[in-house]
C-alpha cells in the first residue's frame, strides 16, 4: 500500500495538533500549578500506619533501657514513604517505644514527628507510627488555571476541524 501525499499531510497535522495540545497542558500546569503545603492541623498531615527500617550505627541502648540514635526506614499507609531521622525512647524485652523526628519524602516532602512502637530485632525496627507531617505535597491547578485549561480545550476543538478543512481543500497534485 502506497501512501499518497494527502494521507501523509493528514497524519503529520494530527501528530502536530496532539503535540501542541500536550505542550499547552504542560505550559498551563507550569504557569498555574500551585504546590499545596500541609501541616499538623490538616487531615493529610496526620500519619497513622506502619514503620519499618534500621537503626543507625549511632543507635545506643543504655543500661537503664533508654535508647537514642539514627533511624532510616519506610512509613507505610497506602503509600510507601521513606523516613530518616533521630529516635529517642526506651527498650524493654525487645520492644522499642519512643519518638521519631526527621524527614519524610515521596507523597509529602517535609518533616515528621511522632510516636513509634514495635519490636527490635538485630538492629531493625518493625512496628507502628502515629504522628504528624509538615511539608509540601501535590500540585493543584488554580482557578485561573482551570479557565486557561478550558480555553486550551476550546482552542484544540476549533483548531482540529480548521486544519482538517485546510488539508481537505488543499490541492496536493501540484
Amino acid at each position: 500500500m502506497e501512501l499518497d501525499r494527502k494521507t501523509v499531510v493528514q497524519i503529520v497535522v494530527s501528530v502536530v495538533a496532539v503535540a501542541l495540545f500536550i505542550t499547552g497542558l504542560v505550559v498551563v500546569t507550569a504557569a498555574y500549578g500551585e504546590t499545596e503545603t500541609i501541616g499538623p492541623d490538616d487531615e493529610e498531615g496526620q500519619l497513622d500506619g506502619t514503620l519499618s527500617g534500621d537503626f543507625g550505627d549511632d543507635f545506643e541502648i543504655a543500661d537503664d533501657g533508654t535508647a537514642s540514635g539514627g533511624f532510616s526506614g519506610d512509613y507505610v499507609n497506602g503509600v510507601d514513604m521513606p523516613v530518616d531521622g533521630q529516635v529517642t525512647g526506651t527498650v524493654e524485652d525487645g520492644v522499642f517505644t519512643g519518638t521519631f523526628e526527621g524527614s519524610i519524602s515521596v507523597a509529602i516532602e517535609g518533616n515528621t514527628t511522632g510516636e513509634m512502637n514495635g519490636t527490635i530485632d538485630d538492629g531493625s525496627f518493625n512496628g507502628t507510627y502515629v504522628g504528624t507531617a509538615r511539608g509540601e505535597t501535590r500540585t493543584t491547578l488554580s482557578a485561573d488555571g482551570g479557565l486557561a485549561l478550558i480555553g486550551l480545550i476550546v482552542a484544540y476543538i476549533v483548531f482540529l476541524p480548521l486544519m482538517g478543512y485546510v488539508v481537505e481543500n488543499y490541492d496536493f497534485e501540484e
